[in-house]
């Protein structure tokens, strides 16, 4: 490896954390890196590099891959031609195969070199019966592990030592029948279309707009209305945002980052 491109999504801030760390360590053993968010990609500047390997990084909802990062994939796939892939997944504790998951997407990619899946503090911060969130402490505590986890990775891939997170039968297996499945059709589709704005509450301060990657939002004429596209990202909470939902998922929502979404 000579020159690595990673593009990410990050909705809360998480990926982009930990694909600026793995690229950070790279950089230490003297790998050329050039790093994007898709929000700001330039497609031309991408291919000019002629990277060698593409890392994509991207967060796991239910063992899914978020639909922005899908679309993307889609409509990118030959930057990614004839080269070797790694692949980053940043999950609360579980994806399955999400490391495998943009691998399959990209049916010409050379060679799946290496996936990883990182722990990060929870991104899911619509509900807390089901998935606590830390604080204080215990953020730094798991932050701190996934930091060694990453370096650890970049180091052995440095040395040809290679593991591949989510890529057996078995984490295909449950995270396809023990989210996956069940999430896409009866959780993903529904909240796709859940937003909604308290228009009472709302300022008209457009940062919601501003910030949201699928321009779910709209603001015109002094009216707020949200078009059925959101990609569940929680982009919108950076902002502590005045919105409420008709779905339990997205009510009285509480949310504290580990650090502001980019």
């Amino acid at each position: 490896m000579k020159k690595l491109l990673a593009v990410y999504f990050s909705g809360t801030g998480n990926t982009a954390y930990a694909a600026e760390k793995f690229c950070s360590c790279l950089s230490a053993s003297e790998i050329s890196c050039k790093i994007y968010s898709i929000e700001n990609f330039d497609k031309t500047a991408a291919q000019d590099f002629n990277a060698d390997t593409v890392l994509i990084a991207y967060p796991i909802y239910g063992s899914d891959m978020p639909r922005i990062m899908k679309e993307f994939i889609s409509e990118n796939g030959e930057i990614f031609k004839d080269k070797d892939l790694i692949t980053l997944v940043t999950q609360h504790s579980f994806s399955g195969d999400g490391g495998a998951l943009a691998a399959r997407l990209i049916a010409n990619s050379k060679i799946h070199t290496a996936s990883m899946h990182i722990n990060l503090p929870s991104n899911i911060s619509d509900s807390t019966k089901f998935i606590k969130i830390k604080n204080g402490g215990k953020i730094n505590a798991v932050t701190a592990k996934a930091d060694y986890k990453i370096a650890e990775r970049a180091a052995n891939i440095m040395r040809g030592k290679i593991v591949k997170d989510g890529t057996g039968f078995l984490s295909w297996f449950a995270g396809f029948f023990a989210q996956r499945l069940w999430f896409k059709y009866f959780i993903e589709k529904r909240l796709r279309k859940g937003l909604k704005i308290d228009s009472g509450i709302c300022s008209r301060c457009g940062k919601c707009a501003e910030c949201c990657p699928m321009k779910n939002i709209d603001i015109f004429d002094g009216n707020i209305s949200a078009n059925n596209n959101c990609t569940l990202c929680q982009a919108y909470h950076q902002e502590r945002l005045a919105s409420s939902s008709k779905n339990s998922l997205l009510d009285s929502v509480q949310y504290a980052p580990h650090q502001a979404r980019r």
